[in-house]
């Protein structure tokens, strides 16, 4: 998979990438450990309708968290901050605190520039049960040191009626909930408080989606307006969930509704090809390999359907072409084998149905049952490709947390799992900001030797 984390709002010329913290909870009072998630989930919200940001969502941020085995509630330091800053492209980080009691109740809010190093702190105080107001507040000024020339209205952050605090308390406890049923009874009570809570909204078709309840899903992702700034991931959900109940008419209409990016041209091509449309397709699939010419997946799918249709040279093709971008995938070994079998090959058959029966026992069952239905498509996704997150710029910086030995020792990483697309994507990047890496050029020939390995 891509390294790059996925971002939430749609492109724009030259965006800042924004990472936003939970608040640190400085009061005695663990229960009200929900609201340094509330602060940065209200903050997130304002600031990814503004078109000169790109915000990452909490669910990005997790990912990030997974990456580096940090649980979800850990407190994190400084240096921790400002590693899964560098590593993940942002421009700013945003972390910060909350103290003081029911009366006398305090938000500290600090920005970190990280292409110079520098931070500035923003405060805001009052009572308690006006922290949604508070954090608005404060979420101005960041806006203002961000964006300084910005055309969002003022208005926007400190007069718009905010998220009733008992609306968002439901919502916060809801998506912290990581039982689904549990999750979905909090996300309810958050939009009967507060009908047009969009977030609310979001999660809770998200909610469904996860639970396989995808019509139910549908139903409250369509209660979103289309302006709201999580639009492109509604869809990208509606069709999934189209596609996962057989419905491909609809599922095609969502999918074509979106920018033709690698995970919306795969997903696309996968209705075509439950749809009996060969040619859309492999038209889809050949698209998404000129965004992406190290998506393994591409290839996957391009030999799955030829392998269907009775191509086998084609499919002998594609599957290896799958199999030098990702080395060690059992369902493209099996393929393959059976692809051997239609062309006479018997021993290479042989050999490779063993070895894809070794790495995958479900793979194995294939040997004395039908091949399921195996279109490869991806379940969320980001609207920008890892070029335009990772600038050289950004490369550059993020050498400052991973200088070109630990980058090196990560590309090996990939190739010791046989993940030689992602290495290559690495070693790309590495010579972006290295480009006389001797130890680079000589890996990058490694890589390429193992890719021709049968």
């Amino acid at each position: 998979m891509v390294v790059a984390l996925s971002l939430t709002s749609a492109a724009h010329a030259d965006p800042s990438n924004v990472l936003v913290f939970p608040f640190e909870n400085l009061t005695n009072d663990r229960t009200l450990d929900w609201i340094g998630e509330g602060i940065a989930e209200l903050i997130i919200g304002r600031l990814q309708s503004d078109p000169a940001l790109d915000v990452f969502s909490r669910e990005d941020r997790l990912t990030a968290f997974e990456k580096l085995s940090i649980p979800e509630t850990a407190i994190l330091s400084r240096a921790t901050v400002l590693k899964l800053g560098l590593d993940n492209g942002a421009d700013h980080v945003i972390t910060g605190s909350f103290s003081g009691t029911g009366e006398d109740f305090q938000i500290v809010a600090r920005i970190i520039d990280m292409e110079a190093g520098a931070s500035t702190d923003f405060k805001a105080g009052g009572k308690l049960q006006d922290v949604v107001s508070l954090t608005t507040t404060v979420t101005w000024h960041l806006l203002k040191r961000i964006v300084p020339g910005t055309t969002s209205p003022e208005a926007d952050y400190t007069a718009r009626p905010p998220t009733p605090r008992s609306a968002l308390e439901n919502y916060i406890r809801g998506i912290l909930n990581p039982d689904l049923l549990k999750r979905i009874d909090l996300l309810q009570n958050a939009v009967r408080l507060y009908p047009q809570y969009a977030p609310a909204l979001f999660q809770l078709g998200r909610a469904y989606h996860l639970a396989s309840e995808f019509a139910m899903s549908n139903q409250w992702l369509e209660k979103l307006p289309t302006s709201t700034p999580e639009r492109q991931q509604v869809l990208f959900m509606m069709g999934l969930n189209y596609f996962n109940m057989n419905d491909y008419d609809d599922a095609l209409m969502k999918f074509q509704a979106l920018p033709e990016t690698h995970d919306v041209l795969l997903n696309l091509g996968a209705v075509f090809a439950r749809k009996g449309d060969g040619t859309s397709a492999l038209s889809a699939w050949r698209r998404a390999a000129g965004v992406d010419p190290l998506s393994s997946d591409v290839s996957f799918n391009q030999g799955y359907l030829s392998f269907r249709q009775g191509d086998f040279q084609q499919a002998e093709k594609h599957l290896l072409g799958s199999l030098r971008l990702r080395g060690r995938d059992s369902e493209a070994m099996f393929l393959l084998g059976r692809t051997y079998e239609r062309l006479g090959r018997i021993e290479d058959a042989r050999r490779l149905i063993a070895q894809a029966s070794r790495l995958s026992q479900r793979v194995e069952r294939w040997q004395n049952q039908p091949i399921p239905e195996l279109e490869r498509f991806v379940t969320s996704t980001t609207f920008r490709g890892h070029d335009e997150v990772w600038t050289v710029k950004r490369l550059s910086r993020r050498t400052a947390s991973q200088d070109l030995t630990s980058w090196l020792d990560l590309v090996q990483a990939y190739v010791d799992t046989y993940l030689f697309g992602e290495a290559l994507r690495e070693l790309h990047d590495v010579l972006m900001v290295f480009p006389d890496s001797s130890e680079a050029r000589s890996l990058s020939t490694e890589v390429d030797r193992l890719r021709n390995v049968r």
